[in-house]
């Protein structure tokens, strides 16, 4: 019996590292290419504010972060630096700044979701098809849709 309970231990040991692994290595193996440095800098000069993600907020975590800058106009939002790998993000505007999972969760039913991140060093999200009012807004948020999960913040306004 001791021996069934050892082996079955490690089975079970094996299979939760397995799916720890896969969860962790997914997004970065189905990731698309993102926008080329070109690209982005040629966005970031059409942006109307800019603003930088900190690695630090008290809402992230080692393995929930972005750092690096953010650029905003009506019609897009373009991103450079590096966002820790992970699934289902999206990027919100708001019209509250907030640093955490909580903070967000207060007004993420107010929050406007513009797009989603499929890369983890530069993206785009194009809002040309429906240009957002950024009078109403003063916050970027990068958010894990799938686990709930804060990953980072900047407020541009």
């Amino acid at each position: 019996m001791k021996k069934f309970l050892a082996y079955l231990a490690s089975h079970l040991l094996a299979l939760a590292i397995g799916f720890g692994a896969g969860v962790y290595f997914l997004p970065i193996l189905t990731a698309g290419d993102g926008p080329s440095a070109a690209q982005v800098t040629q966005a970031v000069g059409k942006a109307r504010y800019s603003a930088v993600l900190k690695k630090d907020l008290p809402g992230s975590d080692f393995l929930h972060w972005a750092q690096g800058t953010v650029a905003i106009s009506e019609t897009m939002i373009a991103f450079e630096g590096k966002i820790a790998p992970g699934p289902d993000y999206k990027v919100y505007l708001t019209s509250e700044y907030t640093g955490s999972k909580e903070d967000f969760m207060k007004i993420k039913e107010r929050a406007l979701r513009v797009g989603e991140v499929k890369t983890f060093e530069r993206f785009i999200v194009d809002m040309s098809q429906q240009p957002v009012d950024l009078s109403r807004y003063n916050t970027v948020v990068i958010w894990c849709e799938t686990y709930s999960q804060f990953i980072s913040a900047a407020q541009f306004r």
